[in-house]
Parts: structure tokens; C-alpha cells; sequence
């Protein structure tokens, strides 16, 4: 079939994971919940007007700020209709499917993030809602060591008079405590597998590879479309999310000048696994069956890096080599938790405030601070120290190996010294470089419309769009530059699902009006008065009455 007769999708989202779903979710959402709730923002701005030196008094409480921010108090745009979505992802045709892979292989139980981090649109406490809805509390698992009573700026001057050291700030009070559980893995699955029934979208993924992707900018009329080279053949699409995560294939760093010597020997903890539940190769296994002695060395300083480690030893080997080229660092998430508690909107205010995309590529860096283990998987890992069953080396570096094949093993020479390192098998857990240069299915729109990139992330417009030409969009880690630290994680899914609405409400619907919501849907159908602009005085009550839509049953009076 000719190209120019094949079918032609609204949205094509490449990538079938948490972002993807959020994507897809909040596009066939028409009554988003706002990200913020007005509590949060309350608080910001009081914090903007206590630090701010021209400030002669303190600021009056009233009901409600005389400034609050419409778009912070109504529902995001939406896209009114039936939109054509199609998701392509190379490793599975359902949504989450990679996703869930990697958890059953690690033998990871809980997530990381807590009750609000999630893909719904619906709802910010959709999570925690489901939970108690179906009798699941059980699965859910405290966050211990966040939540503690924040100290006034009275109660620190008292404690700096008395002699104490001053308090590291506490970021989470009593009134969060229900946020800060941790769904099961299983839960999870089945709360994203629910977001895709409600909105009839659990059917519109399709196992494929994207190859390349190119624009035709004057194609039609109306706009261009887009092409797209797949493994199941050519896709066309006039919008395309990009979600697929660092989108290159995971690869172990440079620094190991040994790999060649037995390239079976050493893999990544992200590769492609022959066995369904294990990360180990078969050659271990093997040794596992017959009872002999095995070990393995864990490269790595993140929380993948410890995962490995226990499902390791949950595998049956006899000995893991943990070897870490820094410190051992522990957060309770990916980012310092000043940006998951009552403070983040002073955080984000302070990145989106950044007069460069480097300067904002230094404060995402110093948010991450590098690979970190959450405080329940240190207590795992030494405990498993303790019994002899793994060994733990802190700032090592691996300069060189060799394999033996008299015995089979590697033996390590490291950089201190560690004699008699022998192991049978080598896994590098130290993550995935995400470089937005290197994707090589997009190489024809970089060369088409070249963009500055920072680091390996693409230096985008702030509805994550290439440019404001080519509808083009990017969720995820991709998205770093706009969203922060978290564009990364469960957070940056859903916040980057509504930025990217936004901007395809406007190039689906035609423009709306100044306020960003669409006049005639708000005030020129009267089965449709949005009754919130009306109490807040944003809309006037007589509005309805200017709609052609509206007839009177007497038209004499």
C-alpha cells in the first residue's frame, strides 16, 4: 500500500510505560484534577511573601487568596471527542509490560514512590482511594522516618539559645502520614491495568520497534504528518509522544576493558534475560542445579545495585561481591525529599526560575545526588553482610580481569587491592545513560530541525514540544530540562501527561481563549456551565445567555 493511503492516527505514543499510559489516560480524561492542591499552593505563596524583603507586615489570612491562580484551581484543558491513539513498545503489546518484567526478575515487592506517585489523571489520591475502595491496605507499606512534627521558627531560635544544634528541617508533618505508604508491585499492576480499562485503553498497544521517525511539515493542508518505520510496518500519526525511557538499549560502561575476554561472563542488569525469573545466565544456573558453589560480583551504587544483590541470593548463590566506586548513600527516594514534601513548590519554582538549561541540569544533579539505596534495602543488604552471604566494598573500582578457564571464573584485580576475588559471573548495575544525541530512530527529525541538547536531555519548549513547529513530544527522563529531578519517575509521568495535553488540546481544538479553557464549552452550552468559574467570579452568570445554542419555549416574550 502507498504511504500516502495509509491510515492516519492522531496520536502515535511511542513507549507502553508509566508515562505512555499517563499520556494516553490524561488525553481521554475530560475533567483532570489540578497537580497541586490549593493547600500546597496556599503555603507557597505565603512562603514567596515571608521571603520577600519588602514585605513592612504580616500577610492578612483570609478564605482565599485574591491572587490564586485560576489554572491551580479549575481542571487542565482537555481534548473534547474520541481521539485515534496508538502506543507502539518493542518489548510487549500491553501497557506496564517491560515494566512488570523488571520487577518480577529483581523480586522487587514494593515500589519506591508513595501514594500520590501514580498515572492517573483522575485524581491525585486516586491511588490511596483504590486501595481502601478494594480492601487493600494490606499491600501498602509505611515509609518510616519522613514524617515528624515540624519545628516553628520560634521553636529553632529556642532550641539555638539553649545550646542544641539546629534541627535538619522536617519536611512531612502528621497530616501527610497517608501519603507516604508504598504500594505493592502487585497492587500497582493492577491500579495501572484499572486506569486503562476505565478510560478503553487497554487494548491500543502494539508490540513494535520504531526504527526511524520523519516529518512532513506541509503535507496537508491543515498540518504535517508524521512517519514512522516500525518492525510491524509504516505508522502515521499528526502528533507523536516520545515515552520510551532512555529509548538505547542498556550497555556496560566503557570502563570495562575486560568484557571481550568473555563476553558471556559479564551482562547488565537491565539486558534482556534468557531466564523469565532470574538475572543470572544459564551458566550460573547450571551451577546452582548441581549444587556447586557459586559467587558473583554486583557493580554498582544504586538501589538497582541492591536489588540485583538480594535477588542474587534469593537465586541460591553461595556468595555476592558488592562493589561500590563511592560512598554508600541512602535517601528514601531518587531526590532529596525536599522535593516530595510541603517545600517542593519552592523547589520547582526555584528550577523553572533558572536563567539556563545548564543551571538546571546542575540542580537536577545535585537533587539525584547519584545512586543511592532506600533505607529498608540497606537494612537487607548488611543484614546479608552480617550472615556471611555477601561482601560489601565501598569506594573499589574494578581496573581489570581475567578468566580463568581452568575454573571457569573471573578473577578481579581492583583498584585498592582485594586478593583472591575470583567470581563466576560479573553484573554491572549502574543504570542507563540516557542520550537524546544517540536515539538513532530520530536522527531524520535532528537533522531536519536541529535542538540544543544538555547533558543528553533535549532542550524542548516547556509543553515539551521539539519546537513549536513540530508536534513532537517527549515524556519522561527526556523531559528532564522542563520538569526536574522527577521527570524520571512516576511524578514526571503524570506531571508531563498534563503539559503535553495542554498543548495537544490546543492543536486538536484550535486555540482557547486567554484564561485556557474554551469559552463555548464553559459558557456557550448551557448543559455545560462550569458552576466553579461562576463561584469564584472567573465567569459571569449571564454568559449562557449569548450562546446560539440557548432557546426560549416562548420565542413571542
Amino acid at each position: 500500500m502507498e504511504i500516502s493511503k495509509l491510515h492516519i492516527h492522531d496520536i502515535i505514543i511511542i513507549g507502553a510505560g508509566p508515562c505512555g499510559l499517563a499520556v494516553a489516560a490524561r488525553l481521554c480524561e475530560n475533567t483532570p484534577s489540578s497537580l497541586f492542591t490549593e493547600a500546597e499552593h496556599r503555603h507557597f505563596h505565603w512562603m514567596k511573601a515571608s521571603n520577600s524583603s519588602k514585605r513592612q507586615s504580616k500577610p492578612v489570612r483570609t478564605s482565599r487568596r485574591s491572587n490564586t491562580s485560576l489554572d491551580r484551581l479549575l481542571s487542565g484543558p482537555s481534548v473534547s471527542g474520541k481521539l485515534d491513539i496508538l502506543a507502539l513498545d518493542a518489548t510487549s503489546d500491553k501497557w506496564m509490560g517491560a515494566w512488570n518484567k523488571r520487577f518480577e526478575i529483581l523480586s522487587i515487592t514494593h515500589l519506591r514512590s508513595p501514594m500520590f506517585f501514580h498515572p492517573d489523571p483522575r485524581d491525585r489520591d486516586g491511588m490511596l482511594e483504590y486501595a481502601y475502595r478494594n480492601g487493600k491496605e494490606k499491600e501498602l507499606k509505611e515509609i518510616k522516618g519522613v514524617i515528624g512534627k515540624s519545628l516553628s521558627k520560634h521553636q529553632r531560635k529556642q532550641k539555638a539559645k539553649n545550646g542544641h544544634r539546629s534541627q535538619e528541617t522536617t519536611y512531612l508533618d502528621e497530616r501527610d502520614r497517608n501519603d507516604f505508604f508504598r504500594p505493592s508491585t502487585r497492587f500497582f499492576s493492577e491500579y495501572c491495568n484499572d486506569v486503562a480499562c476505565r478510560y478503553n485503553i487497554d487494548s491500543i498497544v502494539e508490540k513494535s520497534t520504531v526504527t526511524s521517525v520523519s516529518y512532513s511539515p506541509n503535507e496537508f493542508a491543515d498540518g504535517g504528518i508524521f512517519t514512522l518505520q516500525t518492525s510491524t510496518g509504516v505508522k502515521r500519526a499528526r502528533n507523536v509522544v516520545f515515552a520510551a525511557g532512555p529509548a538505547t538499549p542498556p550497555t556496560i560502561p566503557p570502563t570495562c576493558t575486560f568484557c571481550h575476554k568473555n563476553p558471556e561472563g559479564v551482562s547488565h542488569a537491565f539486558s534482556p534475560h534468557p531466564s523469565p525469573t532470574s538475572s543470572l545466565p544459564d551458566h550460573v544456573l547450571n551451577k546452582i542445579k548441581i549444587g556447586r558453589n557459586t559467587s558473583v560480583a554486583v557493580i554498582g551504587g544504586g538501589l538497582t545495585s541492591a536489588q540485583v544483590t538480594c535477588a542474587a541470593i534469593n537465586s541460591k548463590i553461595s556468595k555476592v561481591y558488592h562493589l561500590m566506586r563511592g560512598p554508600m548513600k541512602v535517601k528514601h527516594f531518587d531526590a532529596d525529599l525536599s522535593w516530595v514534601g510541603k517545600y517542593r513548590n519552592f523547589q520547582q519554582a526555584a528550577f523553572w526560575g533558572a536563567e539556563s538549561d545548564e543551571e538546571r541540569f546542575e540542580m537536577i544533579t545535585e537533587a539525584r545526588g547519584g545512586g543511592n539505596f532506600t533505607p529498608e534495602y540497606k537494612k537487607l543488604v548488611l543484614d546479608l553482610v552480617k550472615t556471611g552471604q555477601v561482601d560489601m566494598f565501598e569506594n573499589i573500582e574494578v581496573v581489570d580481569a581475567e578468566w580463568d578457564k581452568n575454573i571457569d571464573m573471573w578473577k578481579l584485580k581492583t583498584e585498592p587491592s582485594v586478593e583472591g576475588l575470583c567470581v563466576d559471573h560479573i553484573v554491572y548495575a549502574t543504570g542507563a545513560q540516557a542520550d537524546f544525541m544517540s536515539i538513532p530512530a530520530l536522527q531524520s527529525l535532528r537533522e531536519m530541525a536541529p535542538i540544543k541538547s544538555v547533558n543528553g536531555l533535549p532542550c524542548i519548549t516547556n509543553d515539551l514540544q521539539w519546537n513549536e513547529d513540530i508536534p513532537f513530544f517527549f515524556s519522561g527522563r527526556f523531559a528532564g530540562l522542563r520538569l526536574g529531578p522527577f521527570a524520571a519517575n512516576l511524578e514526571g509521568a503524570r506531571t508531563g501527561a498534563e503539559r503535553i495535553a495542554g498543548r495537544l488540546a490546543e492543536l486538536c481544538e484550535g486555540e482557547r481563549s486567554d484564561s485556557g479553557y474554551d469559552s463555548e464549552t464553559y459558557l456557550g452550552n448551557a448543559d455545560d456551565v462550569d458552576m466553579r468559574r461562576l463561584g469564584l467570579g472567573a465567569a459571569n452568570q449571564f454568559g449562557v445567555l449569548a450562546s446560539n445554542r440557548v432557546t426560549f419555549d416562548d420565542e413571542s416574550e
